[in-house]
């Protein structure tokens, strides 16, 4: 693991962290995240890109009916420090839920 994906894994751990306020505990979550369990362990990296590859996980809706969507995945790859993990693609994702929440009355 590069130090840079070490930092948005320690990044993503205080997301969750921060989660506990606003909705129940995403186990699942931390098991992509955190080495320990082989069958769910994706890595920082793995797990966002396992995040953006189907429709909006209930995390990011618990944090959006809670007007929280800067504590959102989404919120926190799209910040310049992290694009060069991401494909266009995956950033396009992140990018449409973000300015969708951001366009809603």
């Amino acid at each position: 693991m590069s130090p840079l994906e070490k930092e948005l894994e320690t990044a993503l751990l205080d997301l969750y962290e921060k989660w506990k306020k606003y909705m129940p505990s995403k186990n699942r979550f931390l098991g992509m995240v955190q080495p320990g369990n082989a069958k769910t362990y994706k890595g920082p990296v793995g797990t966002v890109r396992h995040l953006l590859s189907g429709s909006a996980s209930t995390g990011f809706i618990d944090l959006v009916q809670a007007k929280e969507l800067e504590l959102t995945v989404e919120w926190l790859i799209l910040h310049p420090k992290w694009l060069s993990l991401f494909t266009d693609s995956e950033l396009d994702v992140a990018r449409t839920r973000v300015r969708g929440v951001l366009a809603a009355p």
